[in-house]
């Protein structure tokens, strides 16, 4: 009988040994887990850190490339490829396109009798492609004039091609006046026009008229034949 008791208590001792190793091994484990869990955050960062230092690399990259288009040699060798002669000039035009009606205009005095209405504004030269000094041109067909008639559209709100009976003088070295009337020959403008250096022809002043002037330099019968053909239409 006292055999099989110390039989039993051998057991006992050997099975609560046997466990307690058991939860050690378990305890042991978790620990283990836990270290290399710990190992790992310090040796790996968080996904935040790397895009954090992603974003900074990468913004050291774009100012080093803005420092390469700032070469004036990777500038000129951009603007031959993304932007031929020709599709610069017409941008340069459409951008620096002046509608008339923008400007307010300001009446002034005049002393002449032919004179309805006299008016300025704070127009801007029409820029200009010619280079300097400039001489004034006449021929209609030239930059110059061209530049020229675009100034007395801006201040005049009449287009080229409806000029009629225009005529240029010269005003001094680097000025002009236009006279011309416009297609229902009811409205005549004399338009003084300067030439602003390195800039282009701008408009000084407009003055409505109650005849067009200088008529007399054109044919007179011509004249009179178109007016009549406008009376009647």
């Amino acid at each position: 009988m006292e055999d099989d008791y110390q039989s039993y208590t051998r057991l006992t001792r050997f099975e609560k040994k046997r466990k307690n190793t058991k939860w050690l091994s378990v305890f042991i484990t978790i620990g283990a887990i836990f270290i290399v869990v710990l190992i790992g955050i310090f040796i790996f960062p968080s996904g935040d850190n790397e895009d954090y230092e992603a974003e900074v690399v990468n913004g050291e990259n774009d100012s080093i490339k803005e420092d390469n288009n700032n070469d004036p040699i990777s500038d000129s060798d951009s603007n031959e490829v993304d932007n031929p002669e020709g599709e610069t000039d017409t941008n340069t035009t459409d951008n620096d396109y002046q509608n008339p009606d923008d400007f307010q205009l300001e009446l002034v005095e005049s002393d002449d009798d032919n004179v309805i209405q006299a008016y300025t504004s704070t127009w801007n030269p029409i820029q200009t492609i010619q280079s300097e000094p400039h001489s004034i041109t006449w021929e209609q067909s030239s930059q110059d004039w061209k530049e020229m008639m675009q100034a007395a559209e801006l201040a005049t709100g009449i287009q080229v091609e409806e000029m009629y009976y225009l005529w240029v003088s010269g005003n001094g070295p680097q000025s002009v006046i236009a006279t011309f009337s416009d297609g229902s020959f009811d409205n005549h403008y004399r338009v003084y026009l300067t030439w602003i250096e390195n800039q282009g022809w701008k408009p000084e002043k407009v003055e409505l008229l109650r005849e067009h002037d200088q008529l007399h330099r054109f044919d007179s019968d011509r004249v009179s034949s178109e007016v009549e053909e406008d009376n009647v239409e």
